[in-house]
């Protein structure tokens, strides 16, 4: 009744056409190629005793970030407890940690998931699965980290090996740690050039280093691998619109947007999160993207799920101000702030903060919008996601600051910025805009 993956890790099955399926969907799942959920859904339907499948379809289904989608991983873990097969010792570990992420407790889900995988180091999904979560709740340290305690089990050609050097390519990188994380994800793509984590690393290190020209070069050249059918796809493009920010350009970012980066039909969470905060910045910028807001707003109305993910629900407030939909928008706020802050659900209050401060700057109300941030940006990580993602705080609060005429808070949060970011602007650099009277 067990068979053991490429790892060495048990499965409970005997099918050797599950085993092959399990292989190939983790694969898809690793380079984030489309669609490792087609692969596995006919063998589950062959197998339905498959419980290491089942558990891997909920870990898909966790790892969009995406509301809509509890209650479809929810049925798979249903699934897994129904097997007839008895789950080995890895298999009631990690089901213990899907069931806490899918009951809404991400953060409770993550320390099962540390216990997990030093039992299980070599357990690549459930690896990859808690990166995206250590992602998400912007444990930077941790994206890290977690790599670094497996990386002891693993040799250099365990089949999987490049994916886990391209995920310490991006935990080095979200530590600053520039050099080390490029080496590892030009590494990684030299084992296995599909894996777009490791091109997601990498561009990371140029846009921090504030090496535009690499990027933008890196992001455009040899693209074939992650363009199409690939999950981080919407992601690497929007890495490459800011690229096109740093230059000013923001007609190439508008195009970008356009033909990448808007919601589709599929579009999930993380996709939106991502149009979101890239008219968000070219807003910031003082380029018209009006007519882009109501849609990507009616989006989020379809796909909210409020009070369950402070990263998801603060970015859809941005869609929600930019559309002007203030009826929503309150509703939403009002959401977070009721959501009870403890141990499990930290950062809600301060992410209806953030909120309020986004509504604020949307009516104009700049000064009050750069009080309500100052206070939140010593600890930005709380919000989640990295910290390209996260400057965006930075970013509003020091238009704010600007749009405000309040020079002495401006200039405070761009020196601030350029000694943290060696992609920072330059002091002065923007001495030229005029400050607008309060």
């Amino acid at each position: 009744m067990t068979r053991h993956d490429a790892r060495g890790e048990a499965l409970s099955t005997d099918q050797a056409a599950s085993l092959a399926a399990y292989e190939h969907a983790l694969d898809l799942f690793n380079s984030l190629q489309l669609d490792p959920i087609a692969v596995l859904q006919p063998v589950l339907a062959q197998d339905p005793d498959f419980i290491s499948g089942h558990l891997m379809m909920a870990g898909f289904m966790l790892s969009a970030i995406d509301g809509q989608l509890l209650q479809a991983a929810r049925e798979s873990l249903a699934a897994a407890a129904a097997s007839r097969h008895r789950p080995n010792p890895r298999e009631r570990s990690f089901t213990a940690a899907l069931q806490r992420w899918a009951d809404g407790d991400m953060r409770g889900a993550n320390r099962l998931l540390d216990r997990h995988l030093v039992d299980h180091p070599r357990d690549l999904f459930a690896l990859q699965l808690t990166h995206m979560a250590d992602l998400v709740l912007g444990q930077s340290a941790m994206l890290r980290d977690r790599i670094g305690r497996a990386l002891d089990q693993w040799h250099a050609d365990d089949v999987g090996y490049g994916y886990v050097l391209g995920m310490h390519a991006f935990g080095l990188e979200e530590c600053n740690e520039y050099a080390r994380a490029e080496a590892l994800g030009m590494e990684a793509l030299e084992r296995n050039p599909c894996d777009a984590w490791a091109v997601h690393a990498v561009a990371h290190v140029y846009e921090m280093q504030g090496r535009v020209a690499e990027g933008i070069r890196w992001l455009t050249t040899g693209t074939s691998h992650w363009q199409q059918n690939n999950a981080l796809a919407v992601h690497n493009h929007w890495h490459l619109a800011l690229m096109h920010l740093s230059n000013d350009d923001h007609a190439a970012a508008l195009a970008l947007y356009d033909r990448a980066i808007a919601p589709g039909p599929a579009s999930l969470a993380l996709d939106l999160v991502d149009a979101s905060a890239l008219l968000w910045r070219l807003g910031l910028r003082g380029i018209d993207v009006s007519t882009r807001w109501a849609p990507l707003a009616a989006r989020w109305r379809e796909q909210a799920a409020w009070g369950w993910s402070v990263f998801n629900d603060t970015h859809a407030m941005l869609a929600l101000v930019g559309a002007g939909e203030r009826v929503e928008a309150d509703a939403g706020q009002q959401a977070m702030a009721a959501r009870p802050a403890d141990a499990a659900t930290p950062w809600w209050s301060e992410a209806a903060t953030l909120c309020e401060a986004v509504m604020a700057f949307g009516e104009g109300r700049h000064a009050h919008c750069a009080q309500l941030l100052l206070p939140l940006l010593p600890a930005t990580h709380g919000f989640g996601g990295s910290q390209a993602q996260r400057s965006l705080i930075y970013l509003t609060a020091t238009e704010a600051a600007r749009r405000a005429g309040d020079t002495a808070l401006w200039r405070a949060l761009q020196s601030e910025q350029a000694a943290r970011k060696a992609a920072a602007w330059p002091r002065g650099a923007r001495e030229s805009v005029e400050l607008k009277a309060a």
